[in-house]
């Protein structure tokens, strides 16, 4: 069975793709003052003009059929179109079919030929977390009639489909708790005993998320004192030591600009001083970061830095809960790397025996999408969307526990952007989403950007 990666079908996405290319008389989503048209030529796999075959355009983000035509006697068709956005075109004859997706600006396109292709059935399974049905998912290639539903054990199939590469799009029943995505599969490959294709359904960035502070959007440059909680479980971040929100630009010297908080040293750091309970009686949460560490500000051979952390710091009565920080010299990290010590609240300490140490040595300087989760049985840690290791834990639940939730407070170099816990446990498919969902909000964090925008 093969997993193909996911590709995030956001909103944010969808209008970049969309939209792209637009004249400055033209409006985004909008339509044109004249119908245009989608125009060319079927032909068959030799190059013969097929004759009175009908041609469909089909739009791509509401998947209703736009027009069609039948083919004349030199196999051209021509597809009026009126509204900017992505189309698929196509046509199925015997045993062969045509499908491409095109972009109408506003303007007439010509596809010159398209070409029929020998067609192949694609067999897979669509797969949920375990309390979620998994029957009556739409799977299908956009813009096209090329759809099926998933039967009660997530099983589908789509029959007669141009041979070659294509997306499909999953659909789920429950777009509250799951998001619709796509995923590239080569329909050729998947052809035959082994033609059996996976996709696991990331949840909403909104569901289970229990608290956010995004550092990205404190706004005015300088000194920084107070981070609200955008879902307001929290009363909010205090920061000590004036740490200073700034605009960043990527290092490929685009025009890519994003903001975070910056700290630099012990002195600098946040406290969510009540956190209102935000993890007690929790089976499985989940601690998402986009950071940049930039420096550890001393010489130390072994060192563990706390970057984000709900725990005591060493005081008597430590309730600890977890804390994502870099090692070095413990938990068998011979470099600086990232790491996620858990406990459970009854007051043991974070150990190695229940951290996940990630096998990659952390890069100084790059903007990182980090991850860290537990699922009532293993901690997981990922990074830019890839797992770089997993621990087994023997805890049941998180028990009541006082400690505040810290960021940094240790001798660090770091900018923080994005922030967020969840109650939910999360997997690969929701690592990969989320670390394209974040590509796309905020590309880059780079050097500190001195000039103007």
């Amino acid at each position: 069975m093969n997993k193909f990666y996911l590709t995030a079908f956001a909103g944010l996405l969808f209008a970049a793709l969309a939209w792209v290319g637009c004249s400055d008389n033209e409006v985004a989503g909008g339509v044109s003052e004249e119908t245009n048209t989608i125009a060319g030529i079927l032909v068959d796999k030799k190059g013969a003009p097929v004759v009175s075959a009908m041609v469909y355009c089909k739009s791509v983000d509401a998947d209703t059929v736009t027009s069609s035509d039948e083919t004349d006697s030199k196999g051209k068709f021509s597809l009026p179109v009126k509204r900017f956005g992505n189309y698929g075109i196509s046509a199925t004859v015997d045993s062969l079919a045509y499908y491409e997706v095109v972009e109408f600006k506003g303007k007439d396109v010509e596809l010159n030929t398209a070409t029929l292709k020998e067609t192949a059935d694609i067999s897979g399974r669509v797969m949920l977390r375990d309390d979620s049905t998994s029957a009556g998912i739409v799977v299908r290639i956009p813009g096209s009639s090329w759809t099926a539903t998933t039967d009660s054990l997530g099983f589908y199939k789509l029959e007669g489909v141009p041979a070659g590469k294509t997306n499909l799009q999953v659909v789920p029943t429950d777009l509250t708790r799951f998001v619709k995505v796509e995923h590239e599969v080569n329909v050729g490959a998947l052809a035959g005993a082994k033609g059996t294709d996976s996709v696991m359904v990331p949840l909403s960035m909104e569901y289970g998320l229990r608290s956010w502070w995004a550092f990205s959007a404190v706004g005015n440059e300088g000194p920084v004192d107070f981070v609200s909680d955008s879902r307001s479980w929290t009363a909010g971040m205090k920061l000590y030591g004036n740490p200073i929100y700034d605009r960043f630009v990527s290092y490929d010297e685009t025009s890519n600009v994003v903001g975070a908080v910056h700290f630099k040293g012990a002195s600098q750091f946040g406290v969510v001083e009540d956190d209102r309970g935000i993890l007690d009686g929790v089976t499985g949460f989940a601690v998402e970061v986009v950071l940049q560490v930039d420096e550890v500000l001393d010489t130390a051979a072994t060192y563990r830095k706390n970057l984000v952390g709900k725990l005591g710091f060493g005081s008597e009565d430590d309730q600890n809960v977890f804390s994502l920080a870099v090692v070095k010299g413990e938990c068998s990290a011979d470099k600086p790397s990232f790491a996620f010590f858990m406990a459970d609240g009854s007051g043991d300490s974070l150990s190695c025996k229940n951290a996940v140490v990630s096998k990659d040595a952390l890069a100084f300087g790059k903007r990182y999408y980090l991850m860290a989760t537990w699922n009532g049985n293993a901690v997981s840690l990922y990074e830019s969307g890839k797992k770089v290791g997993e621990t087994d834990v023997q805890f049941e639940k998180i028990l009541p526990s006082e400690e505040s939730i810290f960021v940094g407070k240790e001798s660090l170099e770091f900018s923080l952007e994005d922030l967020r816990i969840s109650v939910e446990p999360l997997n690969e498919a929701d690592a990969e989403f989320r670390n394209k969902s974040h590509e796309i909000e905020t590309l880059f964090l780079g050097t500190n950007f001195q000039g103007t925008i």
